[in-house]
């Protein structure tokens, strides 16, 4: 096998043997003085999904935040009352409702350290730090309690959106659009690491930091979440077959750019970060243009970046 996705595609196969192979002490002895410094290596997306999805406000505490900061703003006076009324609709739609998940283009996925090209124009790149679950077998129609044993692993993702993108003026009433906003190249970086899921027991312990240019923007942790993880992969499988290699991304807590009043712009540095899975650190670079030529998106290696 030539890749990480190669081996999660036959993950039934192997999952057995690298449990007891990582698990053993010897193996871990041996990493430790004989693996390599991944400072020097150019990292890459573990994982390069056949199908993506990203989960849609699913942190109580960011639903509860974007409704407090309208009207009058999220300091005027009406902001407490916002915030209630937000609160007490989604404990009802957690017994009573679904979750909401747009699929989005593998294509997406970029690297997790390096550069990220920004094009002329984007000027509200929002960043919403996730839970990837990477799916590690074939299944159609799940229920919550089964949906654990199709978990392969889990990375860091960062679901960065075009925000002033997500609505269309000119189609007012048919909602999101979501190819416009989360279509950009490298805007769904993944990684550093993909974690199996038996070194990850309790996803819902997991936290979640972002910070932009060592600035705290998301700090929380995944038990906010509205509908855990195994609900929105029974969701999921009950309207699509999902295969191994798949990736669904389980939503971001509060902190994003559109509450804070600042979007990413050249020269940010992002470092988005999960318990137990490691983190991400981006630099925003503005997208290079030749004359005559197609633009080009630099990608610096981990040891330039962080040198």
């Amino acid at each position: 096998m030539g890749s990480l996705t190669e081996l999660v595609e036959h993950w039934p196969n192997h999952e057995a043997d690298l449990r007891s192979l990582t698990s053993h002490p010897q193996v871990r002895a041996v990493i430790h003085s004989r693996g390599v410094d991944n400072g020097s290596l150019r990292l890459e997306a573990p994982i390069q999904p056949r199908q993506a999805f990203c989960t849609i406000g699913n942190y109580r505490g960011q639903i509860a935040e974007a409704a407090a900061d309208t009207g009058d703003g999220g300091m005027g006076a009406g902001a407490a009352g916002r915030r209630a009324a937000a609160l007490e609709a989604l404990d009802h739609r957690s017994r009573t409702g679904e979750p909401y998940v747009c699929l989005t283009s593998p294509e997406r996925v970029g690297p997790p350290v390096g550069d990220l090209t920004i094009a002329p124009g984007v000027e509200t790149l929002d960043w919403e730090v996730e839970i990837a679950v990477v799916i590690g077998a074939s299944t159609h129609r799940v229920s919550p309690t089964t949906a654990p044993g199709v978990v392969a692993g889990f990375c860091v993702a960062n679901d960065l959106t075009i925000r002033s993108r997500v609505m269309r003026d000119d189609l007012p009433t048919l909602g999101t659009d979501w190819i416009q906003s989360k279509g950009m190249p490298g805007s769904l970086p993944l990684g550093p690491w993909f974690v199996p899921a038996w070194q990850v027991p309790h996803p819902s312990r997991l936290r979640l930091q972002l910070s932009v240019n060592d600035t705290v923007m998301q700090d929380d942790t995944a038990d906010d979440m509205v509908f855990d993880v195994d609900r929105q992969i029974a969701y999921v499988s009950r309207h699509t077959r999902l295969r191994p290699g798949d990736v669904l991304c389980t939503g971001s807590p509060a902190g994003f750019g559109a509450h804070h009043g600042r979007f990413l712009r050249p020269g940010d540095v992002v470092v988005a970060q999960v318990t137990g899975l490691g983190a991400q650190r981006l630099r925003c670079v503005a997208e290079q243009t030749t004359p005559g030529r197609e633009p080009t998106s630099p990608h610096r290696t981990e040891q330039e970046l962080m040198g």
